[in-house]
Formats: C-alpha cells, structure tokens, sequence
C-alpha cells in the first residue's frame, strides 16, 4: 500500500514540477518532447541491456502497430504537451482535482465505445464526481494564478479536460493492445510508444512555432527540473506495471483520489494555497463519487468472476 501513496505522491510532484517549469519557460511542446524523447530513449537502451533478445522479437501485425502507435501518439504526445500548456494558465492543484475524474471519462469512454454497460449507480457516481468538479474550478484562491486572466484560465480548464479524455482513451487502446500482446514488457511496449510520442511531440511543435524550433529562451534551472521530471516519469512507468500485478485497475484509478488530497497539501508548502472550505467540500463530494463508483465497479467484477465460475 506504501508502493500506491508513493506512486501518487510523484504523479502529483510531476504536476507540479511542470509548473514550474512552465511558469518561467514557455515552451510545452518543445516540454513534452523532451520528456517523451529522453524517456523513450532511455527505456528502449535498458530493454536493449536486460532484454536485448525479446526486442529483437518484437513483432506486431498491422493492427497491434495501429494501437501502439496511436497510444504514443494520445498520451505521451498530445497529452504530455497538452498538460504542460495548460500549466501556463492553471493551478496545478485544479489539475490535480480535474485529472481525477480520469476513472469517470473512462467509464463514459467505453460506454461509447460498447466496450461496458453503464448501470444507474455508475451515473450517480459519475454525476457526484462532477458536481464536486465544479467549486474547486470556480475557487479563485490558487497564488499566482489568481491574477491570469479568466479567457486564459478557461482555455487551461479546457486543454487540461481534453488532455485528460485523450488519456482515458489512450490507455483503453492500450487495454486492448495489452490483451494480445502482455508477453512483451511493458518497458519496450512504453520506449517504443514514448518515441511515437515525441515525434508527435516535435510535429506540434514545428507547426505551432511556425517553423522556429531552434528560437527558445530558457532559464537556468530548466534543464535541472527536466531531468528531476523525467526521473520521476520514468519511476511512475516503472512502478505502475509493477502495482498491477499486486492491486486491480480499478483499485489503483480509485486511489487516483490520492492526487487531488496531495495537490491541496503541495499547493499549501510550496504556492501558499489556502486550504479552503471550497476546496474541502470539492474533495468530499468529488471521493464520494468514486466511492459510489468504485463499489459498483467491483460489485460487477464479483459478479463475472462468479459466473465465469459457474461455466
């Protein structure tokens, strides 16, 4: 269990050192591409060193290759650069509230999709969940960012929202890539996606900087913040495979709850954010959701393993 709070105690780090770093360093594709080149890069060398002949075997058909590639391309190519856009504009403790809701688009996800039912008290949680969305996005008192401009914080809501769909989806793709092909490990299923996604990445960035990738100005701390924030992307990578052999998905998606309660306590040592009744209530309302959502989750997971039993 000390494994999952220290999982979440980085994830929310990771929030917040992007921040950082995008406060003083306006450059999130150029960001996101960095942490998606260096990361896919050093996974694929360590599969290189312990696993050199499995990556030798890597073979994928036509399909399995479609869903890795746009897996690489969702999460750590547009989600990545998205997240660290919309830190220019937003708290880093409402992106830890809004990337909560992950378990919840999910669900919606792959209702759409016809990939699982949506029973009425999966609703209930889903509607619970994002009424508690709302007064933490409404809440003011976040430091610095109290003083961005409204059109700008909505955008950074917005980005940050879509960012967090692209991931709910992309790890459904990786569901079903991960159903044919769990033999492979996950070290070379991430190097390889990572690449994908820092191509993306490099794309987003030309475009966006009309061709100027080389005109950046950067602060003297911004490489030392980069590789504490690829350091700790690469242990969470590391960490999260490891926890699905002990714990569910669901479980660990459950405990994404962590992140908001970790956003408000780092948000009050290092930004002096009032810890406000405001965002007391968002959290409440936003864990009894889950709740809600998460018994249901098991109750029907209880009921498959007991008629794949009964067969």
């Amino acid at each position: 269990m000390m494994l999952v709070i220290l999982l979440y105690l980085m994830f929310t780090a990771m929030t917040f050192i992007n921040s950082k770093i995008m406060v003083a360093n306006h450059y999130p594709f150029f960001v996101g591409m960095l942490r998606a080149l260096s990361g896919g890069l050093f996974l694929l060398a360590y599969s290189a060193l312990f696993y050199g002949n499995e990556l030798k075997r890597f073979s994928l058909s036509k399909r399995a290759w479609k869903d890795l590639v746009l897996f690489g391309v969702l999460v750590h190519g547009f989600v990545l650069c998205g997240f660290s856009f919309a830190m220019q504009y937003t708290s880093p403790v409402k992106v830890c509230f809004m990337f909560a809701t992950c378990p919840f688009i999910t669900m919606l996800l792959e209702y759409v999709l016809r990939v699982e039912k949506l029973t009425t008290k999966k609703c209930i949680g889903l509607l619970i969940g994002m009424v508690g969305l709302v007064p933490v996005l409404l809440d003011a008192n976040h430091g610095a960012y109290k003083d961005i401009p409204f059109h700008l914080e909505l955008l950074g809501a917005i980005v940050t929202m879509a960012s967090t769909v692209c991931f709910a989806y992309g790890w459904i793709v990786m569901k079903r890539f991960l159903k044919e092909h769990a033999h492979y490990r996950i070290e070379i299923i991430n190097g390889i996606a990572m690449l994908v996604g820092s191509v993306t990445s490099i794309v987003l960035f030309y475009v966006f900087s009309e061709g100027n990738i080389f005109d950046v100005s950067l602060t003297k701390d911004f490489y030392s913040f980069m590789m504490v924030f690829v350091l700790f992307s690469l242990t969470t990578y590391l960490i999260y495979p490891y926890l699905l052999k002990s714990y569910s998905a669901t479980f660990l998606a459950f405990a994404g709850f962590l992140e908001p309660v970790f956003g408000l306590i780092y948000g009050k040592i290092f930004l002096g954010t009032k810890i406000t009744t405001l965002s007391c209530f968002s959290l409440i309302v936003l864990f009894i959701g889950l709740y809600v959502y998460y018994t249901e989750e098991m109750r029907l997971q209880r009921y498959k393993a007991k008629c794949n039993s009964g067969l």
